[in-house]
């Protein structure tokens, strides 16, 4: 019996453990955590592929975080293995009436974890999956952001549409891509053992 969206919604407000890598909803994190998140998504190297690229401030970090406590479709956690922190996943513009939603992912830009970028992924793809149920889970990119594409084409995205010079950004416009990957596509990819 599929699970209540009451259920799966109060599941994604706890702090999860999947696969080894425990998943901090940004509504539980402390002081010292809230303030490294921030540091991290201020970096220049994090910043530059966001479509909002301003340097955010430590009280609109705050009301941001804040503002996820009542919000049904917004879902942010700081992933942690063991001691290290791996970086941030989400689940964004959650819809569970028609089973998708929208990632973001970035790596801790403050400590080179190898394959780090890959076990976020995975993790987000469980999420998505195992635990929400999605049928269908999107994510939009920069055209030149070939490392993060590499890593989406790796986990079994496929490139599903251009939102074309959507952003200007380094004095030029950029197109956006769309990525995508269906349950039944996540489901081959892991039985395939890939």
């Amino acid at each position: 019996m599929p699970e209540s969206a009451e259920n799966i919604l109060a599941h994604l407000r706890e702090d999860l453990e999947i696969s080894g890598v425990t998943l901090l909803n940004f509504t539980n994190l402390d002081e010292k955590e809230k303030e490294m998140v921030l540091r991290w998504r201020n970096s220049e190297e994090i910043r530059r592929w966001m479509l909002t690229d301003h340097t955010i401030s430590l009280e609109e970090h705050l009301r941001f975080i804040d503002s996820l406590r009542n919000d049904n479709k917004n879902f942010y956690f700081l992933a942690k293995r063991a001691s290290e922190y791996l970086g941030i996943i989400s689940l964004t513009r959650v819809d569970l009436r028609n089973r998708n939603a929208y990632l973001g992912i970035y790596a801790n830009p403050e400590k080179k974890i190898a394959g780090a970028g890959s076990m976020l992924g995975e993790t987000l793809l469980k999420l998505a999956f195992d635990v929400v149920k999605l049928h269908t889970l999107k994510l939009e990119v920069f055209e030149d952001n070939e490392r993060a594409i590499a890593l989406y084409r790796k986990l079994g995205f496929s490139e599903e549409g251009r939102l074309k010079e959507f952003v200007f950004r380094d004095g030029k416009w950029k197109d956006v891509i769309v990525m995508g990957i269906t349950e039944e596509e996540y489901r081959k990819i892991r039985c395939s053992g890939k």
